[in-house]
């Protein structure tokens, strides 16, 4: 497009200073004569843009002008760039343009704020993925999901709200996708009401070949923004402290209402994880299937809990087996 050709030529006459009209045509590829008239047009516009003759001569931008882009100042630049995490947008095939965006973001500042903002980002990591990888399951959702919202298709899938309720068949249409710390959500409208559904609990999603008519009225950023005020209260949530073995520790990776938030290792080989686990009753339940690999630091609520349904449990089969002895 030529709005995006007449902005590389301001960004590369801004990087490497003059250019003839054979080097630029040969860094955008087109012809020189496409060239000339595009520098015409950003004459016009109001570029400053300078012609040298002669032998040597060419094209640059006049002495001292920058684009807009380097009113930020380096710190501004380094925020970008820490924040640049492009895990999310290759889930849904960006990750190259993003990335692509960023060189030139780089490429478009002098080299004194650029060596400022490599020197902060050198020191600082912002990781924004989460601690458990996105499942095969949930990659391939994910993708149904993109692929129906690109094409303003109607999704059908099974939904689980919580650990251990009910699978309902949800039937919607999709207006966008958001992720956060790592997990993917689809916002879609359900009837009359739009809703957000964890993409790691939805199974045997498919895109319909109803269509539907995308509402103008939707705005993606304004509904999450309003959603996060109260999305935090909302959502089930119970942290717990554990001590577990390398096996337990995969167990938890693998466990989809299980949201690692931390994760050390011991000396011993053992790890200490902080966790969220959602409800108390879930907590109770997949911990107690884990037996001895597991040890609950705190709350001690829970701890308690795990003891009483382990003696309820010994118990019983202790009761059992009492019985096929007589």
């Amino acid at each position: 497009m030529r709005g995006d050709r007449l902005m590389k030529i301001v960004l590369l006459l801004q990087s490497r200073g003059r250019m003839s009209t054979r080097e630029l045509a040969e860094q955008l590829e087109v012809t020189p004569r496409t060239v000339s008239r595009d520098l015409e047009a950003l004459g016009q516009a109001g570029i400053p843009i300078v012609a040298h003759r002669g032998r040597f001569g060419g094209w640059s931008l006049m002495e001292g002008y920058r684009s807009g882009l380097t009113g930020m100042t380096p710190s501004e630049t380094a925020a970008l760039l820490l924040r640049a995490s492009s895990g999310p947008l290759h889930d849904v095939g960006m990750g190259e343009h993003y990335e692509a965006a960023l060189e030139k973001l780089r490429a478009a500042y002098p080299q004194a704020e650029r060596q400022g903002a490599d020197w902060i980002q050198r020191r600082l990591l912002i990781d924004e993925s989460g601690w458990n990888e996105e499942s095969s399951s949930v990659t391939e959702a994910l993708s149904i999901c993109q692929e129906a919202l690109w094409a303003a298709h109607k999704l059908r899938f099974a939904y689980v709200k919580e650990p251990g309720g009910a699978r309902g068949v949800r039937r919607v249409k999709p207006l966008g996708l958001v992720v956060k710390r790592g997990s993917w959500y689809l916002v879609a409208q359900e009837r009359q009401v739009v809703k957000r559904f964890r993409i790691s609990r939805m199974e045997a999603v498919e895109e319909l070949e109803e269509s539907f008519s995308y509402p103008e009225s939707f705005d993606l950023r304004t509904y999450w923004a309003e959603a996060m005020r109260t999305f935090s209260a909302l959502l089930p949530y119970y942290e717990a402290k554990l001590c577990m073995n390398e096996e337990a520790l995969q167990a938890f990776r693998e466990e989809r209402f299980a949201h690692i938030q931390h994760c050390a290792p011991n000396a011993d080989g053992s790890y200490h994880v902080q966790v969220d686990l959602e409800t108390l009753a879930f907590a109770v339940r997949f911990i107690l299937g884990l037996g001895r690999l597991v040890r609950v630091l705190d709350p001690q609520e829970l701890a308690s809990r795990i003891a009483q349904e382990a003696q309820s449990v010994a118990r019983q089969y202790a009761a059992d087996v009492d019985l096929n002895k007589k």
